[in-house]
């Protein structure tokens, strides 16, 4: 076997007191050398990336209420310990239930998550500003693939970079709108040649 399946769940205890675990199906766990010391890293791993998000999620805010804005640079933070969390368990686990535990934990859907690892994939910290809403950035990284299908990605990212320093960016609608026409203008280019 190659990667481990693990179903990260919530279980409730007869008393009404409720944990999240991490489990194994049976069958596996007998063809995997070491299991429970293997599953063990992984819940320590999954719990300090729980801990650390929540913190940025929520901040002091015990009642982990949904919080409003996100400044631009704590997205990039959270995209980026998501990133690496997923880079770290890649070639060893695979998550079953991901999409639905995400959810659980942080309140915010799987789409999100993958958003922001995108995006902390795709901007350097040191190239993020506050100053720019994320939900322009994630208008970008909606695009992403198609930018960089045609090559322009790299100039769009610097065009939004010198927009962030000057202080001038479009509503994100307008944004959205400006990267279509982008896309078609090089598109109607690359015909043309």
């Amino acid at each position: 076997m190659t990667k481990i399946p693990v179903k990260i769940v919530e279980l409730t205890s007869p008393s009404g007191k409720s944990a999240v675990d991490v489990m194994i199906d049976v069958y596996d766990y007998n063809e995997v050398d070491n299991a429970q010391e293997k599953i063990k890293n992984f819940k320590i791993k999954y719990f300090e990336l729980v801990k650390k998000a929540e913190k940025l999620f929520f901040g002091s805010n015990l009642d982990k209420t949904r919080t409003k804005n996100l400044s631009s640079s704590t997205c990039w933070k959270l995209g980026n310990l998501f990133r690496k969390f997923d880079d770290d368990i890649k070639n060893n686990f695979i998550i079953t239930n991901y999409a639905e535990a995400l959810e659980r934990d942080f309140g915010r859907s799987s789409r999100y998550i993958r958003e922001l690892i995108i995006f902390s994939k795709l901007f350097e910290k040191k190239e993020i500003s506050d100053e720019i809403p994320m939900a322009i950035y994630r208008a970008l990284v909606w695009k992403k693939n198609q930018l960089d299908e045609i090559g322009i990605l790299e100039k769009e990212k610097k065009r939004l970079m010198k927009m962030g320093k000057e202080k001038k960016y479009p509503g994100r609608e307008e944004y959205k709108i400006e990267l279509i026409n982008a896309i078609k203008s090089a598109q109607s280019k690359s015909r043309g040649k």
